[in-house]
């Protein structure tokens, strides 16, 4: 009998325990592309977020566990209602969440209308002022990341970029900072990340399943 329990013990965390990486999250979200390819005029865009080994935790609503493998994912699928309105999606390592209604800021519009613009701009990594082996003595770096791929009129095109890219609060002055913060990305980035925030904290996203 004591060799029997461990065994159930086993089978019973596997079932109510669940780990997915980053394969899993981009399968829901290639599902959604796919649903959103067959609109007549399909326009829409994603962000995926993560920081590398940061690994999360959540309990279900079934009350099952599920974590992510290795990394936490969160992926956000933005498509137009109409020309004022947009919805969107997140999707994690544990799944999808139910669509949310939302207006679309100024900044939002701008980068959606300027979309050659949008395209053609460059996002420049850190750079110090001055070459310093203790530049970053004074921070805590990670590896934080944001990618974005733009579907519009059949056309793709993708944007990435560090959070880290965009700070300057390292001993020496990042001389792109300000490049960087006067891009019509960055400025979209700042409206999707202070809204997706407020969700967050408001306690908004419920998942599907």
């Amino acid at each position: 009998m004591k060799k029997i329990l461990p065994f159930f013990a086993l089978l019973i965390t596997c079932i109510c325990f669940a780990q997915n990486d980053e394969a899993f999250v981009d399968a829901l979200v290639a599902q959604k592309m796919a649903e959103l390819e067959m609109q007549e005029n399909p326009e829409y865009f994603l962000r995926k977020d993560y920081c590398d080994g940061n690994i999360q935790m959540f309990v279900m609503p079934d009350g099952k566990h599920c974590a992510s493998k290795s990394t936490y994912y969160a992926i956000y699928v933005f498509w137009k209602e109409d020309e004022d309105k947009l919805k969107f999606q997140k999707f994690d390592n544990c799944g999808s969440f139910i669509p949310i209604p939302i207006g679309m800021s100024k900044n939002i519009k701008k980068a959606l209308k300027e979309k050659q613009d949008l395209k053609k701009e460059v996002v420049k990594p850190f750079e110090a002022e001055k070459i310093d082996n203790n530049a970053f003595d004074n921070m805590s770096v990670q590896s934080c990341h944001k990618e974005y791929k733009f579907i519009f009129e059949g056309n793709a095109f993708e944007k990435s970029f560090k959070e880290f890219d965009l700070t300057n609060n390292s001993k020496y002055k990042n001389i792109n900072a300000d490049h960087n913060k006067s891009l019509l990305l960055i400025k979209l980035d700042e409206d999707i990340s202070e809204m997706i925030k407020h969700f967050e904290e408001n306690g908004k996203f419920f998942r599907e399943n």
